[in-house]
């Protein structure tokens, strides 16, 4: 049992100096690629650009299947034109990429930990956010199909109706964490946050461009 007993202090002494790592000075949040939500994010937007890809390519397996894309409406007034008009969604696409500039001066400022900056940037980005879904409106109108006429309402409803929960989705997060920063201020945490939403916003606008010249410029140059 002495003998036992000297192994248990000797095993004692042998913890007791091991060096010991002071980590109290290391931050609790980080940016980009060292923070976890950063990696979260990503794999998300891998996740809905993946589906994208699935509905588009279902997109283009019924255009295959129809003589004429879209095709005719057969409901008064019949006609073979029916190409969904350019003026609502090519709006939404300059105002989709002007809303890449004030969301950019946010992620800046949440990074510099500026809150004037941030809160000003934070703003403007919800101003660009709702004008976009509003205008994702007038573009459901000018498809000229419903979602039930055929096929092709059918699929180009579904694409639009995801990218409009995107865009919704934003806007409300972007609003959420603009309400946090006027309430309780800027902390650590919540400048992380706010650069994974610009990053967030910035894929919304630039997944939007291909899926934009295909719903908008196929039927045309095709």
């Amino acid at each position: 049992m002495a003998s036992n007993g000297r192994r248990i202090v000797s095993g004692a002494t042998d913890v007791s100096e091991r060096s010991v790592l002071n980590c109290s000075e290391l931050p609790e949040h980080a940016f980009d690629g060292r923070a976890p939500i950063w990696w979260g994010n990503l794999l998300l937007l891998a996740i809905e650009s993946t589906m994208f890809g699935i509905v588009i390519a279902c997109y283009f397996y019924f255009h295959q299947n129809f003589s004429y894309w879209p095709p005719p409406r057969n409901v008064p007034p019949t006609t073979y034109d029916t190409a969904p008009d350019l003026l609502a969604p090519t709006s939404n696409v300059i105002l989709l990429l002007l809303s890449c500039v004030p969301m950019y001066l946010l992620d800046r400022a949440a990074r510099a930990g500026k809150i004037k900056a941030v809160r000003i940037a934070i703003v403007v980005s919800i101003i660009f956010g709702a004008a976009a879904v509003a205008l994702r409106c007038f573009e459901f109108r000018d498809i000229h199909f419903k979602w039930d006429a055929n096929a092709y309402g059918s699929i180009v409803w579904a694409v639009l109706s995801l990218h409009f929960a995107h865009l919704i989705t934003g806007t409300l997060e972007t609003a959420v964490l603009g309400a946090y920063v006027f309430v309780r201020g800027l902390d650590a945490k919540h400048r992380v946050d706010l650069t994974v939403t610009a990053v967030y916003w910035y894929w919304i606008v630039g997944v939007w461009i291909p899926l934009y010249a295909i719903l908008y410029w196929g039927p045309r140059l095709g």
